[in-house]
């Protein structure tokens, strides 16, 4: 009787262990399955992601293009005078949302006139101190305005003369390339004029929040230092003219109640130039956060009528804007 149990133990236990080595591979097959599906699951969707980026991307590129031709079109074009009755489809450059759709896409275009800005390598000391103050007065935080010092304007004024200038020379209290190593940055001034307004950021002192107010009414591109106060926001206005902001931006307000054309304006309307600048960005914030800024060069009558100096592209810092302008 032991005999046969022991016969029976030993036939029948190699079968129940192939048994289970073989649940055990059959397992881990499908663990690795399920790894490479989920693996190429998740390759489908980012490659999809990736595609679809770059068609969003050609798409707002197109309409980007379309945009600054349209703008182009409208600044070359003499308006009708008298107006058609309800029609005030005169461009402006003045930096005021216009809403336009290429191709079922909804843009919001900003145009502004390059001169009106003014010029990081040509302004005055005391124009660029003017705008400096203005900027530190618009800090919109507790913490900003605590951190602002009464003489950080007279500093990056200063900082920026001697930046541009050719001389070793250091400003009142300006900073040359002995200040900049004592700060324990790996650079000196340029000693040389500005090339982009980005160069700003590395002016001793240079703040990102104060940049960020600074830069929208800076150029580099115009060729002298007169600034068309016509299409000046009111910093620069301030700056230019020796007023307080309060006062320029009333002066804003009554220059946009005669920038629309009527039947007693002599045509074409006058809207600065040669130099503008263009922003497109979508208008709806469901359709995403892309933007396009470029400065375009338009004279009526020139072979070829425009030219695109640079372009560039990028994603916007704010919130899209709300949909409230006028559309074409």
């Amino acid at each position: 009787m032991m005999l046969a149990a022991s016969i029976r133990y030993s036939t029948f236990s190699p079968v129940r262990s192939k048994r289970g080595i073989a649940l055990v591979i059959v397992l881990w097959v499908l663990a690795l399955l399920t790894v490479m599906a989920l693996g190429l699951t998740m390759a489908q969707r980012t490659e999809g992601m990736l595609t679809k980026n770059q068609l969003d991307g050609a798409r707002f590129r197109a309409a980007a293009d379309a945009a600054i031709v349209l703008t182009v079109l409208n600044l070359i074009s003499t308006p009708l005078m008298p107006p058609v009755e309800g029609d005030t489809d005169v461009w402006i450059p003045d930096g005021s949302g216009r809403a336009i759709e290429v191709d079922g896409q909804r843009l919001e275009v900003r145009l502004y006139n390059e001169q009106s800005r003014l010029n990081l390598n040509t302004a005055s000391r005391e124009q660029l101190l003017a705008l400096i103050e203005v900027a530190l007065g618009q800090a919109s935080t507790e913490a900003e305005v605590a951190d602002t010092d009464p003489a950080l304007a007279d500093a990056i004024a200063d900082a920026i003369i001697d930046w541009r200038d050719e001389d070793d020379l250091t400003q009142l209290n300006g900073a040359e390339d002995g200040d900049y190593e004592s700060a324990g940055l790996p650079y000196g001034a340029r000693d040389a004029p500005f090339q982009t307004v980005e160069e700003l950021r590395e002016v001793l002192g240079m703040t990102r929040e104060l940049y960020q107010r600074l830069a929208p009414d800076l150029t580099v591109y115009t060729e002298n230092d007169r600034v068309d106060t016509q299409f000046a926001s009111a910093a620069v206005l301030a700056a230019v003219e020796d007023l307080t902001l309060e006062d320029a931006q009333l002066l804003i307000e009554e220059r946009g109640l005669s920038q629309v054309p009527d039947a007693v304006q002599a045509a074409p309307v006058n809207r600065g130039g040669p130099l503008y600048r263009l922003r497109v960005a979508y208008l709806s914030a469901d359709a995403g956060r892309r933007s396009m800024e470029a400065l375009i060069r338009v004279e009526a009558g020139g072979e070829p009528p425009f030219a695109v100096l640079w372009r560039r592209f990028g994603m916007l810092d704010e919130p899209a804007p709300a949909d409230d302008s006028d559309t074409i």
